[in-house]
C-alpha cells in the first residue's frame, strides 16, 4: 500500500483544503495553510509510492506539494 492510497478517493481537482507545518516562529508551534488542489499526482519510486496534491496556496500564490494523508478538506457553499 502507497503512502496517502486510503485517501485518494475523498479529494478532487478543485477542493478547498488545509494543511499544517512545524513552525519556525518560537512562539507558534505550526504554521496552517489553506489552497485549492490544481493536480492529483502518483509518485512511484524504488522506496515506497506516494500520492500527493499539487496545491496553489491562497496567500502567496506558491504551488506545494502536500501527502493526501496530511490534508483536511474544508467545505464551502
Amino acid at each position: 500500500m502507497s503512502l496517502g492510497e486510503s485517501y485518494v478517493g475523498k479529494f478532487k481537482i478543485g477542493d478547498y483544503v488545509r494543511w499544517r507545518k512545524l513552525s519556525t516562529n518560537e512562539n507558534r508551534y505550526y504554521d496552517e495553510y489553506h489552497g485549492i488542489i490544481v493536480d492529483l499526482i502518483y509518485y512511484k519510486d524504488e522506496i515506497r509510492p506516494v500520492h500527493y496534491a499539487k496545491i496553489l496556496e491562497n496567500k502567496t500564490a506558491q504551488t506545494f506539494y502536500v501527502v493526501l494523508s496530511c490534508l483536511t478538506k474544508i467545505e464551502t457553499n
